[in-house]
């Protein structure tokens, strides 16, 4: 799972550099914070950057399943990758979290998502829609692996619909809780 897809370059893209917390002992952003270090033209200190940074890459950058233009800032979707502890029930040694970072009910009723999350399911790879946390909460998520949504995805792209917009109003509707940083000292939110 190391491998790039090739032609897929990060860009303007620094959802990733937004989003998630990060919790290492070189360096600490709480969610929803953009890096002190980013810029208008992408990293100020990219050559020096820390090793999180250096190997991170969203699921847009990994996978082929994923299409193309699916770059997380043009499409409003933050693939991330779960690796290991992975439930032997599944297809695949991955799963993924569909984190919404643009317009969220916008984003379940495109026709392109309701396929992709009904071919996550229906091959049985582990998928979860994701919603990321206020400034410095913890993200949620929700399994979309259930026997509702298979069977819904047997059934029709409405129905899939149907369950997406309800998982994403429970989502909505999640209480957040404050993220608690293990380390500390090199801060790098804003």
């Amino acid at each position: 799972m190391n491998a790039l897809v090739p032609g897929r370059e990060c860009g303007n893209c620094n959802i990733c550099c937004i989003v998630p917390a990060i919790d290492k002992p070189d360096i600490q952003k709480i969610s929803g914070a953009v890096c002190r270090n980013c810029t208008a033209r992408g990293c100020a200190i990219y050559e020096a950057r820390p090793d999180v940074c250096r190997t991170y890459y969203c699921g847009w950058r990994r996978l082929e399943l994923i299409d193309a233009d699916w770059r997380p800032d043009l499409s409003g979707v933050f693939v991330e990758l779960e690796v290991g502890n992975i439930p032997p029930q599944y297809n695949a040694n991955f799963g993924l979290i569909l984190v919404l970072v643009g317009n969220p009910l916008r984003t379940i009723r495109e026709p392109r998502f309701i396929d992709f999350v009904t071919r996550c399911v229906a091959n049985n790879i582990m998928v979860s829609l994701g919603f990321p946390g206020p400034h410095g909460k913890q993200s949620a998520q929700l399994p979309l692996n259930n026997k509702a949504m298979l069977e819904a995805t047997r059934r029709s792209r409405a129905e899939v619909r149907l369950i997406l917009e309800k998982t994403l109003k429970r989502l909505s509707g999640h209480n957040f809780i404050p993220y608690d940083m293990v380390h500390g000292g090199q801060d790098f939110s804003t």
